[in-house]
């Protein structure tokens, strides 16, 4: 991962990394954080409102509409995007279900990545350190994670200590390990799912 201009700003590859080799917990927080803000406004826009009703009242549910992640072969690198359900909702141009899926899968892939952007806005660590302290969280080994951000092993223990000290220390990267809690999968998979549940009048 090259430190240019992204350098403080989270990327769809960073994504395929937290979503690959990151901590669940953290994951499944963020996710359903972002899943309730697309669905939040999209109930308080009239046009989107009735989508999102259409949406609900389709048999498409969570799965369809969820962040995935991709392989770029030109690029030759994962990275997260809108999910590749049937029809390849990412692609989709116009028309019925699948496009109005498409439309929130990708304002959902959005916020997805806005919530990891405020989180590491909100602390006091670097992109690197912010990724290696989260996989590391997530008992991944150091060669793992050096494979992943592209650095040296040594440059990890590096990061994750400078890490821990900085979480340890300052009040706003303190809400990271909050994250880290989640009350499972199963009670996390309904509280989403209920999220696109038709409503009942």
């Amino acid at each position: 991962m090259s430190d240019s201009a992204d350098q403080d700003t989270i990327t769809d590859r960073d994504l395929a990394v937290l979503l690959r080799d990151g901590h669940p917990g953290l994951d499944a927080n963020l996710s359903r954080m972002a899943l309730e803000q697309v669905v939040s406004n999209w109930e308080n826009n009239p046009e989107k409102e009735k989508k999102l009703e259409f949406l609900r009242e389709s048999p498409m549910g969570i799965d369809f509409v969820i962040p995935d992640i991709h392989w770029d072969a030109e690029e030759e690198e994962f990275y997260v995007g809108t999910n590749r359900g049937p029809g390849v909702l990412g692609e989709v141009a116009s028309g019925g279900g699948f496009h109005v899926a498409a439309e929130f899968s990708r304002e959902y892939v959005e916020a997805y990545r806005e919530q990891y952007q405020e989180l590491l806005d909100n602390s006091t660590l670097t992109k690197k350190q912010f990724l290696t302290y989260v996989m590391r969280e997530a008992n991944k080994n150091e060669y793992v994670i050096a494979d992943a951000l592209d650095v040296k092993t040594g440059t990890v223990r590096s990061h994750a200590g400078r890490a821990r000290e900085k979480v340890q220390k300052a009040q706003a990267t303190a809400r990271i390990p909050e994250l880290f809690e989640f009350e499972g999968y199963d009670e996390l998979q309904e509280n989403m799912e209920s999220l696109l549940e038709p409503k009942t009048a």
